[in-house]
């Protein structure tokens, strides 16, 4: 007779991934370049790498099967993945192997150590609302997710998800700070996406909601943009930034978002899910109904680009040229746009 302690219920982020011949077409979510590598995440800790432009598929070795969202490299060696179960993993060696550096259980107790010290010495209504939210979350840990993924070097980078959730590490990920204090999100809305090069950092989530670093306070400022929506992710193309979200929604702004408007997408009203700058600058979004759309006037307008074999669509990378890495309901794929 097997014992209750044999049959003790494991979480999956005490569960390795399980090794899979579908795993490159099984769905997938989030897709980075580690130097010519692409590698793709998705569910139940899948992992899939190619160095062959997408030709065949490797499934990388990973210590969770929780599902992974999205994907971020600094080079051909060290990245970093996140997704649900609060979990960041990395690899230093291309995506082949990966390990854990952090889980909701471990992110919520250096939270609530973290704020615990500060409402000590110093009471804002952030800190406090920050330090509820972390005894909240000591007995919720394993539910947040983590949705957004950016690092700018091997050392520097900032996780984002549900609930106001924030964190940067300095050193890699050895070490986090959480940056709930630092947000003008009192409603505790989701964050979806963050995104930074040299002149800002932005993060996208609930309710419309856009917010940019503002590096002097360190302190992300809301930008309502005219939709009330989800925001899913957030596209810098120069001068110009586009958001994009759920019911094909599209906005842009001029003026690094203290106004916005709307891009009209004829017959496109499914989800935006992923959007990028190619190397020949145009812009390329794509969406849950199988479309890649295609713009060459920095995202006012947008036509529709011919692809092979359709799917829904989560996310998009560029390769070189006119070739771009898609990930979606069918695994990732590599085509060529037109």
């Amino acid at each position: 007779m097997v014992s209750m302690t044999a049959q003790a219920y494991k979480t999956p982020i005490e569960v390795p991934a399980l090794q899979s011949k579908l795993a490159a077409v099984a769905p997938l979510i989030g897709v980075a370049k580690a130097g010519k590598r692409i590698v793709a995440v998705g569910l139940r800790g899948h992992i899939v790498y190619s160095d062959d432009e997408g030709k065949t598929w490797v499934q990388a070795k990973v210590p969770v099967s929780s599902d992974l969202v999205a994907v971020s490299f600094v080079d051909d060696k060290n990245g970093w993945a996140t997704g649900h179960y609060g979990v960041v993993l990395h690899t230093g060696d291309g995506g082949a192997t990966w390990s854990k550096q952090l889980d909701g259980k471990t992110a919520a107790e250096i939270t609530e150590k973290y704020y615990a010290a500060k409402s000590g010495a110093e009471l804002t209504p952030d800190i406090d609302r920050a330090t509820r939210q972390a005894k909240a979350l000591l007995t919720e840990a394993n539910t947040q997710t983590l949705l957004g993924i950016h690092f700018d070097n091997e050392r520097e980078g900032y996780v984002v998800g549900t609930f106001n959730r924030i964190f940067r590490t300095e050193d890699g990920g050895k070490t986090w700070t959480p940056l709930m204090d630092r947000t003008d999100n009192p409603k505790e809305l989701h964050f979806y996406a963050v995104y930074a090069d040299d002149k800002a950092t932005y993060l996208t989530g609930e309710q419309g909601m856009v917010w940019r670093l503002d590096k002097a306070k360190n302190h992300f400022v809301a930008m309502q943009t005219p939709y009330n929506g989800t925001l899913f992710g957030v596209i810098v193309d120069g001068s110009n930034l586009l958001v994009y979200g759920m019911r094909g929604s599209l906005l842009r702004s001029g003026d690094e978002g203290k106004s916005w408007e709307r891009v009209q997408l004829e017959g496109n009203r499914a989800g935006i899910t992923g959007g990028v700058v190619l190397p020949d600058g145009q812009i390329a979004i794509v969406n849950q109904a199988g479309a890649v759309l295609l713009s060459g006037d920095h995202g006012k307008t947008f036509q529709p680009a011919k692809i092979t074999k359709p799917m829904s669509y989560n996310g998009i990378k560029p390769i070189a040229g006119r070739e771009v890495a898609l990930v979606g309901s069918e695994g990732v794929r590599v085509e060529t746009l037109q």
